[in-house]
């Protein structure tokens, strides 16, 4: 797996879609028209081209002629933010373009010694839709739903996931006692109470580092600096968008409903609209922690809805009637 950048950081104000009833957006980037987008796979793979490296376009990223694949989410989030005209596009696109490839040419992890990979170790959630072939993961651990956890190399300009390759020459469990400590070390962020439209509040942890939503994995620690104590009686919601930003909420009265409701909202408007997409959906840890349960779907026709059933039904019940 080659490496990818560390993107932009994920707290600046969201760029807004130019959806109109006039418009078709794109099926993968909707914050995009399907003619913007298709403009903007044309101008990235031209911008390859002029570098030396030839690209296959597909819908949601370029191949490279090497086998390397180049993701395409964050470069049309800095299009879009950099303005509607052509001559901001290109200037966008090369220079994104020449960062990936100074990236690539770094050293891979597979060259690098066992103290290296363990120095820079870090546990990271991504979802099975970033990763759809998972068959060089073996060693990942399923957190629930679409969400994994895996290992990453991370340095102050690379991320790369690493492989069962590297992972088998450390031993993973000794890579993730140290991927651990590692994103403990990470600038922890900033925490936001969010209000939700109907009633109760949750609570947003934003941050800059790439791995502020990876603290899924750390999460009694954040409920300790958020909330005095990690005592989660009646399990807890939670959501990760894109990689800056973890939404949390304590189920504890009759609010519980509305902060469903506005943290479904939030995370799907988050997801949709920055870089470093993760997942849309809403998900309940047990109170005795263990694997999260996706309480939501997306259906084709009707968007994204939730589902209340088994024990969280039960938690709802409880606080609600």
């Amino acid at each position: 797996m080659g490496p990818f950048g560390r993107g932009p950081a994920g707290r600046r104000r969201a760029p807004r879609g130019r959806r109109s009833t006039q418009v078709t957006p794109d099926p993968h980037f909707p914050f995009l028209s399907l003619d913007d987008a298709a403009r903007l796979r044309s101008l990235a793979r031209a911008a390859f081209a002029e570098q030396g490296v030839e690209t296959e376009i597909h819908e949601t990223h370029l191949q490279g002629d090497d086998g390397h694949a180049f993701g395409l989410r964050n470069l049309f989030v800095a299009c879009l933010e950099a303005g509607r005209s052509e001559r901001a596009w290109r200037r966008t696109v090369a220079g994104h373009v020449t960062r990936l490839l100074q990236l690539r040419d770094e050293p891979a992890p597979a060259d690098l010694p066992a103290e290296e990979l363990l120095a820079h170790a870090v546990v990271r959630v991504t979802s099975t839709w970033n990763l759809p072939d998972l068959t060089t993961f073996t060693y990942r651990r399923v957190l629930g739903g679409d969400l994994v956890e895996l290992l990453v190399h991370d340095t102050p300009t690379t991320v790369a996931y690493l492989t069962d390759t590297e992972v088998e020459r450390v031993g993973a469990d000794r890579l993730r006692g140290a991927g651990v400590e590692n994103l403990l070390r990470e600038p922890f962020g900033r925490l936001r109470r969010v209000t939700t439209p109907q009633s109760g509040r949750f609570t947003a942890l934003v941050g800059e580092s790439v791995h502020t939503a990876s603290r899924l994995l750390t999460l009694d620690d954040v409920l300790r600096r958020a909330e005095g104590d990690a005592g989660t009686p009646h399990g807890l919601l939670v959501a990760v968008p894109n990689r800056h930003q973890l939404a949390f909420h304590r189920p504890a009265d009759a609010s519980l409903l509305g902060v469903v409701h506005g943290m479904l909202q939030f995370a799907l408007a988050q997801y949709e609209q920055g870089a470093g997409a993760l997942s849309p959906h809403l998900f309940w840890r047990p109170p005795e922690g263990g694997p999260l349960e996706q309480l939501t779907r997306i259906d084709d026709d009707s968007g994204l809805h939730v589902r209340i059933q088994g024990r969280f039904a039960e938690i709802v019940q409880r606080l609600v009637t």
